[in-house]
């Protein structure tokens, strides 16, 4: 067969009901919790670290001064390895981390982190070493995360809306009230196949329009929908487009 077998389900973290101490003041069947990181040497001898491991003290004969290793030190980093296997044997995603962040210089390009605000959604990041909590940037979808289910954006617009500025490269649903008539002559992609969906959400008679400029150019951000343009004059009304590289334009889909 290729591949591997499924392994046992693994319920619960090893030693997870064993009482948390420390090497200076062992508790009988207890574990190590939190493991430290720093170096214990010098500190407690033979105390294990995640910088060290074991140390070599623990490696010793005690006949040579060393001092055995610590059972709470072995039931602390299987329960410390044990407990994130557990973890996403459950399916379950881990959440920003601010100090895992700090610790590793930013979280690298294509990592994914459950959103804080919705269980059922994820950011995925598009910039090396991005320190910047997604869950509180300003706007939600900036600083180099994108959601992967749309965000809602309302916003208040009136007049020419020219070369419309996207926060960020998520797919968006971007609610308008219209103050007066409002018209899209561009919007700003920040990558292929992002998605809006531009709904009109007050009951005025405000149309909003999306108008289709003469030629291709990226820098326009153009629509290519209709050669009139596309307009929305109702309330709920809505439509979805979607930025296409290949012919540097957006295209209702």
């Amino acid at each position: 067969m290729s591949g591997q077998p499924l392994p046992p389900v693994l319920v619960e973290a090893f030693a997870s009901d064993a009482p948390d101490c420390s090497p200076g003041a062992p508790v009988a069947g207890g574990k190590t919790n939190p493991l430290p990181e720093p170096s214990q040497i010098g500190i407690v001898p033979g105390a294990a670290s995640l910088n060290d491991g074991f140390p070599p003290l623990s490696m010793t004969a005690p006949s040579a001064g060393g001092v055995p290793p610590f059972g709470v030190d072995m039931n602390g980093i299987l329960y410390l390895l044990s407990a994130h296997v557990a973890f996403l044997n459950a399916g379950q995603w881990y959440p920003f981390s601010a100090a895992l962040a700090a610790a590793m210089g930013g979280y690298q390009v294509g990592a994914v982190v459950q959103q804080a605000a919705d269980a059922n959604a994820s950011w995925i990041n598009t910039v090396a070493g991005n320190s910047t909590n997604p869950d509180t940037a300003v706007p939600l979808g900036s600083e180099g995360w994108w959601s992967s289910k749309p965000l809602d954006l309302a916003v208040s617009l009136s007049g020419a809306q020219n070369n419309y500025a996207l926060p960020g490269a998520s797919d968006y649903i971007l609610d308008v009230t219209a103050t007066t008539a409002v018209t899209f002559s561009g919007i700003v992609a920040q990558r292929d196949g992002q998605r809006i969906t531009i709904r009109k959400v007050d009951n005025s008679a405000n149309a909003v329009k999306l108008l289709s400029l003469s030629g291709l150019s990226a820098a326009a951000n153009q629509f290519q929908i209709i050669a009139a343009g596309l307009s929305l004059p109702l309330q709920y009304m809505a439509l979805t487009i979607m930025w296409n590289e290949t012919v540097d334009a957006w295209v209702q889909v």
